[in-house]
């Protein structure tokens, strides 16, 4: 069977693994779990962990539970981060805190954090360097998203601070994904690292790609509400080019853009798209993907299956 074929197969096995992880509880943290982990999603980082370890000549099934573990750790930070930044949609449905209360999903992120460590335990390839990878990116996590708040009330950001923000906060955890799926299936160090490294590549091109859609595509197709990126500031790498570019112009249209979003966010992209912006961050994030893809050169492992993940992102950004 074709990679592409195994995918949505695979994605099933995942959600299926997924919807009934915390049966016996408060019926106040059980269902809001289970209303995150059931709300769909990609799959992306749990995907990556189960094709990193095939690649590598491990199997499925010695990583499944780490790549629940990795999904359930992706979620935790969502649920939290949308406290944070006040979202109301996630993955097509009303965020925790939206749907009951900021308690509630505090504690629901908290309690996802124990699933994630209790299955990556239950993993058969379980290890120290498994546990340390895991909670390594767990604090890589909480620093982007530390930066990205912080990022917010300042009035400019370079450009190499960005990148090392969305390298913590995404990029480490999808590296992470993919190291942990290489290490299960026993390769030696140096090509764990590779596949890590072609992960974090990965995640930051996603990163980007994701900032770019927010401002050109759509909730409905995004599936999580958008406003709240330009209402707080967010210092993404179309803004921060854009404010290098104009700041003046640009701190005017995201006021507007406060009190009237459609208005205010239709003069950015127009000046996005005039300024070449637009162009800028499509080239930025295919340099990234060649650069990802070359991370897997020469390693003796099956390619083809990870080179699939540069494939999704260049496919979701058209």
């Amino acid at each position: 069977m074709s990679i592409a074929d195994l995918i949505p197969v695979y994605r099933e096995e995942i959600n299926k693994g997924l919807w009934n992880i915390y049966p016996h509880g408060p019926d106040s943290l059980t269902k809001p779990v289970a209303y995150v982990l059931q709300g769909g999603g990609k799959r992306l980082r749990p995907l990556l962990t189960i094709i990193s370890a095939e690649a590598c000549g491990g199997t499925k099934t010695d990583v499944f539970s780490a790549a629940l573990a990795v999904e359930i750790l992706h979620n935790f930070t969502l649920v939290h981060d949308d406290i944070m930044d006040q979202d109301s949609i996630r993955h097509g449905q009303k965020t925790v805190h939206h749907k009951w209360d900021d308690g509630v999903a505090i504690l629901t992120g908290d309690a996802m954090l124990s699933l994630a460590l209790g299955l990556l335990n239950q993993s058969p390839a379980a290890s120290h360097l498994q546990m340390k990878i895991f909670i390594d990116g767990l604090l890589a996590v909480c620093e982007g998203q530390a930066l990205d708040k912080e990022f917010e009330t300042q009035s400019s950001v370079l450009l190499d601070e960005y990148i090392r923000m969305i390298d913590l906060k995404t990029g480490h955890l999808i590296g992470l994904a993919a190291e942990l799926g290489a290490i299960s299936s026993g390769v030696d160090s140096h090509i764990c690292e590779k596949v890590r490294d072609y992960g974090r590549l990965v995640g930051r091109a996603f990163q980007i790609q994701d900032d770019y859609l927010e401002i050109f595509s759509n909730s409905s197709n995004m599936g999580k509400s958008l406003e709240s990126d330009v209402v707080l500031g967010k210092k993404t790498f179309l803004m921060i080019l854009a404010l290098e570019k104009d700041s003046g112009f640009i701190i005017n249209a995201l006021e507007l853009a406060r009190i009237d979003f459609d208005k205010g966010i239709g003069i950015i992209r127009d000046y996005l798209e005039n300024e070449g912006i637009k162009d800028s961050a499509r080239e930025e994030i295919d340099d990234i993907l060649k650069l990802a893809d070359k991370k897997l050169n020469d390693l003796p492992i099956d390619k083809e299956r990870l080179l699939y993940f540069s494939k999704i992102i260049k496919k979701r950004g058209n």
